[in-house]
């Protein structure tokens, strides 16, 4: 059996665009955790046996909806804080990227991209320790897969 190529931990990593440079997606600093979810929402019916309909019936999904989120976690870098508020602080959706694999990987680097909102943005602290932050992100429509290529 032949050895898995795996990724590091620390390159799975949510980036969001830069408000003064549209186009360019910077990775706020201080996280260390991330993780991503994708959910499909199903719609449900009972479907009877038309030979027996005393038989338990067996349920068929159909897709109705595919939803996107990914938290972070970590210490609460300084130069992290404008950026997590901004994104937060507002009505309007922005763009982001969440990437497996560094974003200069053409081999093995693979990302999603789209509109998302910061939906939380959590500051903890505690006496003897660094604050840290917890961020939650949910999209805003579709987030699309993609390899990364060379630029």
């Amino acid at each position: 059996m032949a050895k898995p190529t795996t990724f590091a931990g620390s390159v799975v990593a949510i980036f969001l665009e830069d408000a003064d440079n549209p186009g360019q997606f910077l990775r706020p600093c201080g996280l260390n955790s991330h993780t991503v979810t994708f959910t499909k929402n199903m719609q449900e019916v009972d479907v009877p046996d038309c030979d027996d309909p005393e038989l338990a019936s067996w349920i068929e999904r159909g897709v109705q909806s595919l939803d996107f989120s990914a938290n972070g976690s970590g210490i609460l870098a300084e130069e992290a804080v404008d950026n997590w508020w901004d994104s937060f602080n507002t009505t309007e959706s922005i763009n982001a990227r969440v990437y497996i694999g560094k974003p200069t990987d053409t081999v093995n680097g693979r990302y999603w991209a789209g509109k998302v909102h910061v939906s939380n943005f959590e500051v903890t602290g505690e006496r003897g320790n660094k604050a840290q932050v917890s961020v939650s992100i949910v999209s805003d429509g579709e987030m699309v897969y993609n390899k990364v290529t060379a630029p």
